[in-house]
């Protein structure tokens, strides 16, 4: 049939899109952007390159999702997620998530359950998180005792 896609083709091509990039996309920001549908091993990689980016830039206080494009990802991933920033919750004070998504909005419920004093938030412009995250560093030299 013509302009009709098979489910197939459709799952195959999203995950043939599918990635996940980390960077320091600003002093003391660790961003972690999905693209697609992300699978464990692709999680896994990303937070392999976090653990590396983290080591390098021991300035890193702040974690960034974006999941502006994320269309979905494999069962596990979410406790992925919340093992990295277990081992990290002496270091990062604030973690913000970029999403349209209610779901995934949702998750930083679960996060506030675990992590009750690392500060998270939920947005949907980009600049508004970046702002967020690097906000009162300069105040108070990056470091704060309790999140704010």
């Amino acid at each position: 049939m013509e302009g009709v896609e098979s489910p197939v083709t459709n799952e195959q091509s999203r995950r043939a899109e599918a990635r996940v990039i980390v960077m320091r996309s600003a002093p003391r920001v660790l961003e972690v952007r999905t693209q697609g549908y992300i699978t464990r091993v692709e999680l896994l990689r990303a937070l392999d390159d976090a653990e590396a980016l983290l080591a390098e830039h021991p300035d890193i206080d702040t974690m960034f999702w974006n999941t502006l494009q994320h269309d979905g990802h494999e069962p596990g991933n979410t406790n992925l997620g919340m093992v990295f920033h277990r081992r990290h919750a002496a270091r990062f004070q604030r973690a913000a998530s970029l999403t349209h998504s209610a779901p995934m909005a949702a998750l930083s419920n679960i996060g506030r359950a675990l992590f009750p004093d690392l500060a998270i938030s939920v947005f949907a412009k980009r600049d508004e998180a970046v702002a967020w995250l690097t906000r009162g560093h300069s105040q108070h030299g990056g470091r704060r005792t309790r999140a704010a």
